[in-house]
C-alpha cells in the first residue's frame, strides 16, 4: 500500500510539474477588409491581421482567429475588422 501511494504522489508531482504554466508571450493584432460580400470582407481582414503578425515577427501557425464582425456599408459593401490571437 505504501508503495502504490508514493508512486501516485510522484505521478501527481510530475503532472503538476508538466502543467506549470510557462511563461509566454501573448500578442493580438488586427486587421480589417472590404468586399462585395461578408464573406470576402472577412477574408480580408484575416489576410491582414495575418501580414501585421508576420511583420511584428510572429509564425501565422503561432496565431489564430479570435473574433471577426461584419457590417454592410452600404452600397452593396461589406466592412469587416479580425482579431488575431498569437502566442508563443
Amino acid at each position: 500500500m505504501r508503495k502504490f501511494l508514493c508512486a501516485t504522489l510522484l505521478a501527481m508531482g510530475a503532472v503538476t510539474a508538466l502543467a506549470a504554466p510557462a511563461s509566454a508571450e501573448v500578442s493580438t493584432f488586427t486587421g480589417s477588409g472590404l468586399g462585395t460580400s461578408p464573406s470576402q470582407a472577412v477574408d480580408g481582414a484575416v489576410r491582414m491581421a495575418y501580414a501585421v503578425a508576420r511583420s511584428a515577427g510572429w509564425s501565422a501557425d503561432l496565431c489564430h482567429v479570435r473574433a471577426t464582425d461584419v457590417r454592410s456599408v452600404g452600397g452593396g459593401v461589406h466592412a469587416a475588422s479580425a482579431s488575431l490571437f498569437c502566442r508563443r
